[in-house]
């Protein structure tokens, strides 16, 4: 857990922006799952056009973009409170957002990782130990081009079922499709599939822990059984999902190191052949990168946004990875290749996510420079550059 004191804030008035959103809710029914191949499915359509890849190597391609936390300190609601003055829009974390906009938009398919429970709109809005955020969150994110968000995390419990509830139908309003957390036990049975122009990507999401107690039951929120991974990749597979995604959040905070958890769990996912990209984050550090089994693992993506109190420089980074996939002659996807992204945010406000490699200054150009170089040995560390993987074009 971050470990600072608890803080809490919130506004006297009714944010119209949440008004709106939590009007959509009531109106917007649970999307019910379909069916394919006798195998049950909740199957959802991307709204993005992305452009085929003229350098794809097979007959088809498909980008994928993931990142690291979404962890709405109080000084980045802080921030985006101002940002949302300036803007009309009282709470608006696009402009936060807007450096990674160019990368995440160009995808197929983009996954954010939403760690904590939304507030009513109104709020109250709470920071650690037991998040509560603005639903404007949402509506950023699917600004700034996510398609999905994984929501199995050690914090997804902190305004217990009833929050998680709440953030599963602002999600939905929002229209972006979401695993990691349920409302009912099919929900949880039922693979999450996302059509894309290229093809169709199962999601699935599950975490270590919880900080908040458990769920009322295993099934709300998934922690790691590769087992129950692997049998819920196979129906995915089953069902017509030509690529499997997993998020995993675990680690040991502010540890470039993977755990035995972490290694253990890449080792067994990536051996079965229903599972063809595992990723994590929740140390909020940049873990490494390492082919395994001909496949891809992710360990740490480190922070998309968040201000933490604790004095650990290397929270302040984080990746923004993509992942090429293509089919070859037979219909068979592999991972054909992997860029990825350095960001920096800024130590004070205004707070937002900044590229590292896209000519211009996020801090200063010492300590640029110092995260640039902490943030490719943590992603070398295994050897990823030798198997191929390097710095991402800006779009």
């Amino acid at each position: 857990m971050e470990r600072f004191p608890r803080q809490r804030w919130r506004r006297g008035w009714v944010l119209a922006a949440g008004a709106l959103l939590l009007t959509a809710v009531a109106c917007s029914p649970p999307v019910e799952p379909s069916s394919s191949g006798g195998v049950s499915l909740a199957e959802f359509t991307s709204t993005k056009s992305a452009p085929v890849d003229p350098d794809c190597p097979g007959k088809a391609c498909l980008t994928l973009i993931v990142s690291g936390d979404v962890l709405l300190h109080p000084p980045l609601v802080e921030q985006a409170m101002t940002d949302g003055a300036a803007s009309g829009r009282q709470v608006d974390f696009a402009p936060m957002l807007a450096g990674a906009k160019p990368y995440v938009e160009s995808a197929d398919l983009a996954v954010c990782h939403l760690e904590t429970p939304v507030a009513p709109a109104d709020g109250p809005f709470v920071g650690y130990p037991e998040f509560s955020v603005p639903p404007q969150i949402l509506d950023s994110l699917k600004t700034t081009g996510y398609d999905t968000c994984s929501t199995a995390s050690n914090h997804t419990l902190d305004n217990g079922a009833a929050g998680m509830l709440r953030t599963l139908d602002a999600l939905d309003a929002t229209g972006l499709t979401h695993d990691g957390s349920y409302r009912t036990e099919v929900e949880a049975e039922t693979p999450t599939v996302i059509n894309t122009v290229n093809g169709r990507v199962a999601l699935i999401s599950v975490t270590y822990g919880f900080n908040a107690g458990e769920p009322d039951e295993p099934w709300m929120v998934p922690t790691i059984d590769p087992d129950a991974v692997i049998a819920k990749a196979e129906a995915a597979k089953s069902a017509g999902a030509d690529i499997v995604v997993v998020a995993m959040h675990a680690g040991t905070e502010y540890e470039t190191e993977p755990n035995s958890e972490q290694r253990d769990a890449a080792e067994i996912l990536l051996a079965n052949p229903a599972v063809d990209l595992l990723y994590g984050h929740h140390a909020h550090v940049v873990q490494p990168l390492q082919r395994t089994n001909g496949k891809w693992v992710i360990y740490g993506l480190g922070n998309m946004i968040a201000k933490h109190e604790t004095p650990v420089d290397e929270t302040r980074e984080g990746l923004l990875v993509q992942v090429t996939f293509s089919q070859d002659a037979d219909g068979k996807w592999t991972s054909s290749d992997v860029g990825w992204v350095p960001s920096l945010q800024n130590v004070a406000p205004p707070y937002y996510w900044c590229s590292l490699t896209a000519g211009q200054t996020c801090t200063s150009a010492e300590a640029d420079a110092l995260a640039l170089k902490r943030t490719t040995e943590a992603v070398n560390l295994y050897g990823a550059d030798q198997d191929g993987a390097h710095l991402l074009d800006q779009p």
